[in-house]
C-alpha cells in the first residue's frame, strides 16, 4: 500500500530507556472495557497533567520523522493532533478500531517482545497488510484503516506511543 510509511528512529537505543522511564512516571491507569484491556495508558487522564515523554518525543524524534514523512509524500507540513502511550502486559489487547477525525494514525514501537505483536492493519478488503516492523519504528497509516493490537501472550510488555496527524 502506497500510503504506509515505516520510519526508523535514529539512535533509537539512546531513546528507548529514557522514554520508558518517562512513561512510567505517569500514574498507572488501566482500561478494561469490552474490546480492550490495556494495563497502563494516559488516554483517560486529564490533558493538563504533565507528560514529559511527549516533550522528549517532540524534541528528539518528531522533527526528523515529520521531515522524512513530508519528503516521502511531498507534503508541506504535518500537524500533530494528539498523542498517548499504551503498555500491554500479558493478556492485554485492543480489538479492531479506526481513528476518526485524523488523516493518519501512527504507532511508535518502543518495546516489542515479538514481531507477532506488531499492530495488525487491514486493507479495505479486510486483508492483513504485511509489513516488517521492529522496535524503534514508527508506523504511519491512513487513520480510516481498521487495525488492532492482538493479545500479548508474552511476559514482557509491549510499549507503544500512538499519535494522530493531519497532513497539509
Amino acid at each position: 500500500m502506497n500510503f504506509l510509511n515505516i520510519y526508523k528512529v535514529n539512535n533509537f537505543q539512546n531513546h528507548k530507556n529514557k522514554l520508558i522511564n518517562l512513561i512510567n512516571k505517569i500514574p498507572k491507569t488501566i482500561i478494561e472495557l469490552p474490546g480492550e484491556k490495556i494495563s497502563h495508558t494516559d488516554w483517560q487522564i486529564p490533558k493538563t497533567m504533565e507528560r514529559e515523554y511527549i516533550q522528549y518525543f517532540l524534541d528528539n524524534i518528531f522533527k526528523d520523522f515529520a521531515k522524512q514523512l513530508c519528503f516521502k509524500f511531498n507534503l508541506q507540513s504535518i500537524s500533530l493532533k494528539n498523542m498517548w502511550f499504551q503498555v500491554y502486559k500479558k493478556g492485554d489487547f485492543h480489538e479492531t478500531h479506526r481513528h476518526p477525525d485524523a488523516h493518519f494514525a501512527n504507532v511508535f514501537f518502543i518495546n516489542l517482545p515479538s514481531i507477532n505483536l506488531k499492530t495488525k492493519i487491514y486493507s479495505l478488503n479486510n486483508d492483513i497488510i504485511e509489513m516488517n516492523i521492529e522496535e524503534g519504528d514508527i508506523l504511519t497509516f491512513p487513520a480510516f484503516l481498521k487495525h488492532e493490537s492482538i493479545e500479548n501472550t508474552f511476559s514482557e510488555e509491549k510499549i507503544v506511543i500512538s499519535f494522530n496527524i493531519d497532513i497539509f
